[in-house]
C-alpha cells in the first residue's frame, strides 16, 4: 500500500507539474517580426523542455515566472510545428509522457512529443536501480510502450556515449547502457535519439560506432543529434545505416570554423534541425553567425534572466525553440541556398524519421 501510495503522489506530482507549465500557455509572446518566416514550417526534434530554466529557476534559484506558454508561443509563431521533448532518465521520461498528454488539452501548438532514455551521463540508474539493470529496462520499456500506443513517445533516447563528461560516469558504464538502449528500440519498433561527445583525451567515435554498428538489426532510423564532430566522424556514423542515419544540427554544431566546413559537406538530405534548448543556443563569437540573415535582435529583446518579462522579453543565453529559425538561416548561408529550402528539407526528413505513419502535406 505504501509503494502504490508513493506512485500515485509521485504520478499527480508530475501531473500538476504539467498542468502549471500549460498554464500560462495562451499567455501572448512578443511578436517576432521576420514576416516571411511564416510560411516556413520547422521540427525541433531535440528540446529540454523538462529542464527548469522554462521554470524560471536557475541552479535552485528562482529568477523569474514559469514562462513555458510564451517560449512555445514564440517557436509556434515562427512555423515550429512539433517539438520532441527531449528526456534523459526514466523519471523524466514519465514527466514528458505527462506533458505532452496535458499539452494536447491545450491543443495550442506546437505539438509537443517525447523521448524515453537514459543519458550517458546519467548512466549510473541501471545500476543503481534497487531492483537491478534489468529491471531498469523493464521500467524504461514500460514508459515507452505506454506512450507509443497514443503517440506521446516517438523515439529512444536520449542515449550514447559522453567522454566529455566522465566524471559524472565512467565509460564501460556508458557503453554498458548504450547498448541496453538497442533492446528497447527494437522491442517498441521506435526511432533512437543518439549522443556522441568526445573528441579530446578520450576519443568517443571508436566505441560509439562499434556498438552501434553492432545492433543496426531491427533498428528503425535514428539522429545523432547536436553534432559537432569532423566530417570522417559523420560519415563512420552514417555509413553505420545507410538512409536510417540523420545528423541532428543546432548551436552547437556551428560554433567554429570547423564546425561550418563539415556541416558544408554534409548533405542536406542527411539533416534535421535541433536546438537542444535552453543549451546550445547561438553567440556571437561563434562562427556561425555571421551566417544569419535575420540577426537575433529580430526577436524580442534579450536580458538577464532576473530582469525576464515572460512574454515580452527573452532570456540572455537561453536557447528556445524558436532559434530553429536561425539554425536553419545559418545552414542556409553555410550552402548557399534559401532558407525556405533549408526548412522544407529538414521538415521532411524529421517527418521521415519520427512520424512516418503520418502524410506528409
Amino acid at each position: 500500500m505504501r509503494a502504490r501510495a508513493t506512485s500515485l503522489a509521485r504520478t499527480a506530482h508530475r501531473q500538476t507539474t504539467a498542468r502549471r507549465i500549460f498554464s500560462t500557455h495562451r499567455a501572448a509572446a512578443a511578436p517576432i517580426r521576420a514576416s516571411h518566416a511564416m510560411a516556413m514550417r520547422f521540427i525541433d526534434v531535440g528540446a529540454n523542455m523538462m529542464d527548469d530554466m522554462f521554470r524560471g529557476m536557475y541552479r535552485g534559484k528562482r529568477a523569474h515566472d514559469d514562462d513555458t506558454g510564451a517560449v512555445l508561443a514564440r517557436a509556434r509563431a515562427v512555423g515550429v510545428e512539433k517539438i520532441i521533448v527531449t528526456c534523459g532518465t526514466l523519471e523524466e521520461a514519465r514527466s514528458g509522457v505527462d506533458m505532452v498528454r496535458e499539452s494536447r488539452m491545450i491543443n495550442a501548438g506546437p505539438e509537443l512529443y517525447a523521448t524515453v532514455g537514459v543519458h550517458p551521463t546519467r548512466a549510473y540508474a541501471f545500476r543503481d536501480d534497487p531492483e537491478g539493470a534489468d529491471a531498469h529496462v523493464a521500467k524504461l520499456l514500460r514508459v515507452a510502450e505506454d506512450g507509443a500506443r497514443d503517440g506521446a513517445i516517438v523515439a529512444i533516447g536520449e542515449c550514447g556515449l559522453d567522454y566529455d563528461r566522465l566524471e559524472f560516469c565512467d565509460a564501460e558504464t556508458q557503453r554498458e547502457a548504450f547498448a541496453r538502449h538497442f533492446e528497447l528500440a527494437r522491442a517498441v519498433g521506435l526511432p533512437m535519439f543518439l549522443h556522441m561527445r568526445g573528441g579530446g583525451e578520450h576519443v568517443v567515435i571508436d566505441d560509439f560506432v562499434d556498438i552501434f554498428s553492432a545492433n543496426t538489426e531491427g533498428l528503425t532510423m535514428c539522429v545523432v543529434h547536436s553534432f559537432d564532430g569532423s566530417l570522417s566522424d559523420a560519415e563512420r556514423v552514417l555509413a553505420v545505416a545507410p538512409g536510417r542515419v540523420f545528423i541532428g544540427v543546432n548551436g552547437c554544431s556551428l560554433r567554429s570554423e570547423a564546425n561550418i566546413d563539415v556541416i558544408r559537406a554534409i548533405p542536406l538530405d542527411v539533416m534535421v534541425l535541433e536546438t537542444d534548448a535552453p543549451w546550445c543556443g547561438i553567440k556571437r563569437t561563434h562562427a556561425g553567425y555571421a551566417h544569419l540573415d535575420l540577426p537575433p535582435e529580430h526577436f524580442p529583446l534579450a536580458v538577464k534572466k532576473d530582469k525576464h518579462v515572460p512574454g515580452e522579453t527573452l532570456v540572455r543565453d537561453r536557447n528556445e525553440p524558436a532559434h530553429a529559425l536561425a539554425v536553419a538561416q545559418i545552414i542556409a548561408g553555410i550552402k548557399g541556398i534559401d532558407v525556405n529550402v533549408v526548412a522544407d528539407v529538414t521538415y521532411r526528413n524529421a517527418q521521415r524519421v519520427f512520424f512516418a505513419q503520418k502524410r506528409i502535406e
